[in-house]
């Protein structure tokens, strides 16, 4: 058994004071949207998703993903591979870049694409890999707090995820972060909160709860479990002040005014601007947008214009006109 003092420590401590998390997602919690979602959150954010094996060659497709912004604290960087000596040789090439507050390994991405590497939810297949894989990066990490993301199993009849709780105790990792559906759920069905009472109720580490964590309701849901954290993924794609919101016990559908809202879109396009090569960066900023402005009056049917335009300027005209028609509506019970 691996120990895991000081990082322990470090990780409790910020535990404390925060609670809330940003999930790891790829292709969106971009230092960008990082920084967006800094306008409403002080906690621990996630890089996206970054393979062990870009890191330890040095890719540079792979080490943009260690890029940071100047908000960028607490940042914590996530790692996927399913071999040990990806974890020692890239952990280092990490800690070269920065000092995260925590690393975090992905056990439990669905996706095809991961799963045929033999990484995220695949590696639940394997206990004795993922010892193996846990106590070399907790030896990589050194007191950086070591933490992995896990589903309940591959399916119903494999749920598998109190043997590895206990594995991740025992090889030194600091929590475990749940999901509360199997590999075959994807991202569709109910979250069994009760698989996550289960969990906490027999870890002998924190438990952080994830899994369709996006309004009040949800989020008690999730609290009534016991855990420890609650990690915010889709939510926080969709509504990045989702964290002010629940944190001051309100709906995040309704807590942006309109004129805020707008604020926020030129913003994102901004940052978009400043870190993206070329017009790319209206490309990437498009998907903010409508997943940002969804639900409001119009938004639906703007969406596929907005899809469709190349101009910045042309955006810019699209976007005042649509927040003109639209100020009057009150959108929010915030004072901001």
């Amino acid at each position: 058994m691996t120990e895991c003092s000081t990082s322990t420590n470090n990780f409790l401590n910020m535990l404390t004071k925060q609670s809330l998390y940003g999930a790891p997602l790829a292709g969106v919690t971009t230092p960008s949207f990082r920084n967006i979602v800094r306008l409403f959150f002080d906690g621990l954010i996630y890089t996206e998703m970054i393979s062990v094996e870009g890191l330890r060659r040095n890719g540079p497709a792979t080490m943009i993903f260690l890029k940071t912004n100047e908000n960028d604290s607490p940042l914590g960087v996530q790692l996927f591979g399913s071999k040990p000596d990806g974890y020692t040789d890239s952990i280092p090439v990490v800690l070269g870049k920065l000092t995260p507050a925590v690393i975090d390994i992905n056990m439990g991405c669905p996706v095809k694409k991961v799963l045929k590497s033999g990484s995220g939810c695949a590696m639940m297949k394997d206990e004795l890999n993922i010892a193996r894989v846990i106590n070399a990066a907790k030896k990589a990490a050194g007191d950086i707090p070591l933490t992995i993301k896990i589903r309940l199993g591959w399916d119903l009849n494999s749920m598998n995820y109190n043997e590895i709780i206990k594995i991740a105790h025992e090889e030194g990792a600091c929590a475990v972060t749940l999901h509360g559906r199997t590999k075959a759920d994807h991202f569709s069905g109910t979250v069994r909160y009760e698989y996550i009472a289960d969990a906490v109720s027999r870890a002998k580490l924190p438990i952080i709860g994830n899994g369709d964590v996006i309004d009040m309701e949800t989020y008690d849901n999730m609290l009534k479990t016991g855990v420890s954290g609650v990690m915010i993924g889709r939510g926080m794609m969709k509504k990045p002040w989702i964290f002010e919101a629940l944190l001051n016990r309100t709906d995040p559908d309704t807590y942006l005014k309109a004129d805020r809202l707008k604020e926020l879109v030129y913003k994102i396009m901004d940052l978009e601007q400043a870190n993206a090569r070329g017009s790319r960066y209206l490309d990437v900023s498009k998907k903010y947008i409508v997943w940002m402005m969804k639900g409001l009056p119009g938004a639906a049917s703007l969406r596929s214009q907005i899809y469709a335009c190349q101009d910045r300027a042309e955006l810019d005209v699209m976007i005042e006109d649509f927040f003109n028609s639209i100020r009057d509506i009150q959108t929010d019970q915030s004072s901001e």
